[in-house]
């Protein structure tokens, strides 16, 4: 059943997360993810983008558009746990995934479905760079995905009609774009503010969803 009303999905605040990662994600949230909304750049991604799809004139439009947001969650939270397999700092894997996985719960939550189907086209396009145990490396990729994850959300934004689903996607937006800053300055761009200030990213495609 498609459920209307208030966003269920709330800000990740450090002490949501386990106590043992506590002090370390303090140090995250000081190096960006108090930061306002910042975008990131990124190289074009092939095949039909987010604009393609039909505007939603309802509830069911409504809740294939989530899906779509779904999916592209759920694979952000696996390629997160692929970084954290394979020895790359677990304060920054394990923070990250653990919020992309709310989302993909919220937006479970308000589509009807399932947290269950990631997108595997977007998977095996960044599966290679995020199975690294140099942190730094991961981090440039993460700041790929995570700026056309801000791209992508925007499009879906624009499309949907119901005003708690709109809710949901504007938050998510807000969060992922601070991801972007943190990885930013991880991946040794903190200092280079295209990088920190302008999204080039386009939307990811969803020709085969």
């Amino acid at each position: 059943m498609y459920v209307k009303g208030p966003s269920p999905v709330t800000q990740i605040a450090p002490g949501d997360l386990a106590p043992q990662i506590h002090a370390s994600r303090r140090s995250l949230l000081t190096a960006g993810f108090g930061a306002s909304i910042l975008a990131t750049a990124f190289s074009a991604l092939t095949g039909r983008s987010a604009s393609a799809l039909q505007p939603s004139s309802g509830i069911e439009e409504d809740r294939e558009i989530m899906k779509l947001a779904m999916g592209l969650e759920l694979t952000a939270r696996d390629l997160y746990d692929l970084a954290g397999a394979a020895g790359a700092d677990p304060v920054v894997t394990l923070a990250m995934r653990e919020q992309h996985e709310s989302y993909a719960q919220a937006l479970a939550g308000t589509s009807g479905g399932s947290a269950s189907t990631r997108n595997e086209a977007v998977f095996s396009q960044f599966r290679s760079g995020f199975s690294s145990a140099d942190t730094s490396a991961v981090a440039r990729v993460a700041y790929d995905l995570e700026s056309a994850a801000v791209a992508t959300h925007t499009e879906l934004l624009g499309l949907l009609s119901e005003a708690s689903s709109a809710r949901l996607i504007a938050s998510i937006i807000s969060v992922e774009a601070r991801h972007c800053a943190v990885l930013a300055d991880l991946a040794g761009l903190g200092n280079n503010l295209d990088a920190l200030l302008v999204n080039t990213a386009d939307p990811i495609s969803f020709e085969d969803q």
